[in-house]
């Protein structure tokens, strides 16, 4: 599985025009995120997975063996005690299909300053909120695809708990008391993973702030009937600097000028020891929406979990 992974709101029709102008070229790091995540199959005998409690599998179909290389960047695991067992079954709408896949382990990055644990079990991270930079952003379907690599084996990782946090358009998190936020929630959820090993995310487009480039942070976890964090990780996904230029250039995003910080003088972005920036492997395949509003993404992660 490859492991990568301005003054008017962008209407549907105008989303399209400026995609087609600029003329997208996804940016693809080991074996390039592409497309749609496409497993076809529930996981196979052997499966490394430890499914929350209470959550069940809804995939059917089996992803084509896959090829296996080892990144340069192993991940490290960090496990604690959970509050309280996740709940709920995987919603993932994340349509399989064919596609030639190989199966590489993701670098781990930072969590950052801003994670919350809020348990919020929804699909839909744009919901419960006034917020504009949230409403009139331009809208984002994430999909992730979990996977453990285990020597010359990539298998789909069902039932684990990806959550995902972002900034919105300003630049701000919720739940943040040093941005005068507590209290909402905007932004932030978590979704099971199917039989598939898909989580699916509607979300939007992440705006910037100083000293970072533009990036979407996620965790995953899996859990022991008891609740007890079993397996954890947590790493972040960028954007191609030629997309979010011309995003940016539109509101609600342009109100705040140009910003600071690009993936090439981004501090998390150029982290690793390899001849490439971890972040290369990080880096979101956007295409245009089917319905035209705003961009789809899919990335796939390969978890060392044992």
């Amino acid at each position: 599985m490859a492991i990568k992974m301005s003054d008017q709101f962008l209407s549907r029709r105008e989303t399209l025009r400026f995609m087609t102008a600029v003329g997208m070229t996804a940016l693809a790091g080991c074996g390039g995120n592409s497309g749609t995540i496409a497993p076809t199959s529930t996981a196979t005998a052997g499966s490394t997975k430890t499914p929350t409690p209470g959550a069940t599998s809804t995939g059917t179909a089996a992803p084509p063996t896959p090829t296996i290389s080892d990144s340069t960047a192993t991940p490290t695991r960090t496990t604690q005690p959970a509050t309280a067992s996740p709940t709920g079954t995987p919603t993932s709408t994340v349509t399989p299909s064919p596609a030639a896949l190989s199966c590489v382990v993701t670098p781990e990055e930072t969590e950052g300053p801003y994670f919350v644990d809020e348990r919020l079990n929804r699909s839909d991270l744009t919901t419960d909120t006034t917020d504009s930079n949230v409403l009139d952003a331009l809208p984002l379907r994430l999909q992730f695809g979990v996977y453990s690599v285990n020597g010359n084996t990539c298998t789909p990782v069902a039932g684990a708990q990806v959550d995902v946090w972002h900034a919105d358009a300003g630049g701000v998190y919720s739940d943040v008391q040093a941005q005068n936020t507590i209290g909402q929630t905007y932004l932030r959820g978590y979704q099971l993973t199917d039989g598939n090993g898909a989580a699916e995310f509607t979300t939007v487009y992440p705006g910037w702030y100083p000293g970072r480039t533009v990036h979407i942070h996620f965790k995953i976890r899996t859990f022991s009937p008891g609740g007890t964090v079993t397996f954890e990780f947590t790493s972040q996904v960028f954007f191609d600097d030629t997309i979010t230029d011309v995003v940016f250039a539109s509101a609600p995003y342009n109100a705040r000028g140009q910003r600071d910080t690009r993936n090439a003088t981004d501090m998390v972005y150029n982290t690793g020891t390899g001849s490439a920036p971890s972040g290369a492997q990080l880096m979101l395949d956007l295409q245009p929406s089917s319905d035209g509003a705003g961009y789809t993404a899919a990335f796939t992660v390969g978890l060392r979990m044992s």
